[in-house]
């Protein structure tokens, strides 16, 4: 059975796709993209690393360590792979200022604690479980497959050494996928059919809220101002004119006609 996710919604992978491209395309934004790939795969691996010493599956514990040994060297390609950028930023005469603030492929969203495979940073194995665990590892490396070959494409024509960074790893996550497939048919086989299938639906429902939430947020400010606009022309214009409408026939009197009618009546 197909157990990968697509990349995102229609809208947000065109989004992503404009993005991205800008960001292999700004020398400056291309070190910070590197570096962000990288903790990001450091990050993987440490909690690879830790969850490996809770699995009782022999088997299942030898591929996560080596899933977790993939992930910390994945973080390494990164790193040296930035360090040559720098090295040619600081070797280029219009290498400009580095920006303030690094780039983050989680955008920098407050309350959004979520890494660039679209999980929330929280799913670790004492949380989930062993089938839980390994269906969100399997959805989140089919993810980031997806995710590695669409930058290789980006950066295939015109950055050769990052495009051999992104073909390593992904020999890598054919591996993951592989190994953590082979398991969760291993465990329906068992008579954890059920168990399984919850645990993929789990995995799958909490990227594609991830991606709903990461759209929501990048379109915040225009979404608002268009809701704002169309709830004065739906709702606030109608009940002006109905109050206009509803307005006594005698109309508005000036205050100094007012206050000489109601001396009169005194």
């Amino acid at each position: 059975m197909r157990r990968s996710f697509p990349l995102a919604f229609p809208l947000a992978r065109s989004l992503a796709r404009r993005r991205d491209r800008a960001a292999w395309a700004d020398p400056r934004r291309r070190l910070l993209t590197l570096e962000s790939f990288a903790a990001t795969e450091e990050d993987g691996g440490q909690d690879l690393v830790a969850a490996a010493r809770r699995v009782t599956d022999p088997d299942l514990r030898a591929h996560v360590e080596r899933h977790a040994a993939d992930e910390l060297r994945h973080a390494r390609m990164f790193r040296d792979r930035a360090r040559e950028v720098a090295a040619e930023l600081a070797l280029s005469e219009d290498a400009g200022e580095r920006p303030d603030r690094p780039y983050d492929l989680s955008r920098g969203r407050p309350g959004l604690e979520q890494d660039a495979h679209g999980f929330f940073s929280g799913g670790l194995y004492d949380e989930l479980g062993e089938v839980e665990y390994v269906a969100m590892l399997h959805v989140a490396e089919s993810r980031a497959a997806d995710l590695f070959a669409h930058h290789l494409d980006l950066v295939r024509g015109d950055d050769p050494a990052t495009a051999e960074v992104f073909e390593a790893i992904l020999r890598d996550e054919k591996y993951h996928m592989a190994y953590t497939a082979r398991f969760l048919e291993r465990w329906e086989g068992e008579g954890r059919a059920g168990e399984v299938a919850r645990a993929l639906r789990s995995a799958r429902s909490s990227r594609a809220m991830a991606n709903w939430r990461a759209l929501g947020l990048r379109s915040g400010a225009g979404f608002g101002k268009a809701m704002l606009w169309v709830a004065y022309w739906v709702l606030v214009t109608p009940f002006a004119l109905v109050g206009r409408l509803q307005q006594p026939a005698s109309g508005w009197q000036a205050p100094a006609e007012r206050d000489a009618g109601l001396e009169s009546q005194a």
